[in-house]
């Protein structure tokens, strides 16, 4: 039921900013991921303590176009904004139950701009505000923010190299970050792609390479490190409030072409999920808190993308 109402809610959003006269959806994707049930493993130094876990999550996303245009001296500007969506939910049971919330959610809403200085060098500037949370009480704490630059320059036509860096609070204080991405075509078959930062609730990062296989038809092998850190309601089993949460999938997709629609399935295995509990504040953000975590187990998925505009 609460699945249904989030899926609900999270398509209600992005069809009103589809009616919307100043702006235009270029893309939308709906993906789930599901880990079976793994073990769950606590602190090092703790004593065991039995428990398991099932983990599901759904997410829904909108790229939204406001401004795409050439100025006068034939520098290309984009001006746009992500909209994400997740659910995730835990079943557990055993000493889990007092560890891991049920449900946790994040709505991500961010704001970019894009341009070109010259042929070869671009830049893109980014800011993102995400609300992650339990949903049991909501105040400032819940609100997680992220911005920065990315510089960029084509050497080749099929090689493309930036840096930059990026601010957040993910993890109580303000952090820096750095930011890398590369586009490498090799062979006309190949393709190496590198995003640091890639587009999520929390700080997440993509490293894939992918084969063309048919013309429609593209395969993936991809490592996608992520952290994202939620404001949940403390219980006598977990007394600090912000939770950070960090997985480690490896996964492998096929992404099929349907007209205006991609379907990506895809199988791995996530190789280390942790979870700690501290306090989103800048004194204590570099202070270590117990790591509790899941084992490591296989992980399945399956993604719809639509572009209502390609051309």
């Amino acid at each position: 039921m609460k699945t249904t109402k989030f899926l609900q809610a999270a398509m209600a959003l992005l069809i009103a900013n589809n009616l919307t006269c100043y702006a235009q959806i270029s893309q939308i994707e709906i993906s789930g991921r599901y880990n079976p049930t793994s073990k769950y493993l606590p602190p090092a130094d703790s004593s065991s303590k039995p428990g398991k876990a099932v983990q599901s999550e759904i997410n829904a996303a909108a790229q939204i176009n406001f401004y795409t245009g050439v100025d006068s001296l034939n520098r290309i500007r984009s001006f746009g904004s992500n909209v994400q969506f997740r659910y995730t939910n835990f079943s557990r049971n055993g000493y889990n139950e007092l560890i891991l919330p049920t449900d946790l959610y994040c709505t991500n809403v961010g704001l970019y701009y894009y341009s070109t200085i010259n042929q070869k060098w671009a830049y893109n500037v980014f800011f993102n505000t995400a609300l992650n949370t339990d949903f049991k009480k909501i105040d400032k704490n819940d609100i997680f923010l992220a911005g920065g630059a990315v510089l960029s320059r084509e050497f080749t036509p099929n090689f493309s190299l930036g840096f930059g860096a990026l601010v957040h609070n993910n993890l109580g204080g303000f952090m820096p970050w750095p930011a890398l991405t590369v586009d490498w075509k090799m062979g006309g078959k190949f393709r190496l792609d590198i995003r640091t930062p890639d587009k999520s609730p929390g700080i997440a990062h993509y490293v894939g390479i992918s084969y063309a296989a048919y013309s429609k038809l593209n395969l993936s092998l991809a490592f996608q490190p992520e952290v994202v850190s939620y404001d949940v309601t403390p219980n006598r089993e977990r007394t600090n409030r912000l939770m950070s949460f960090w997985q480690l999938p490896f996964t492998l997709s096929s992404a099929f072409q349907v007209g205006d629609f991609e379907i990506i399935p895809s199988v791995g295995f996530t190789a280390l999920r942790r979870y700690a509990y501290g306090e989103k504040k800048i004194s204590e953000m570099f202070t270590e808190y117990p790591y509790h975590g899941l084992g490591t187990n296989l992980i399945y998925g399956l993604g719809i993308k639509y572009r209502p505009f390609k051309k």
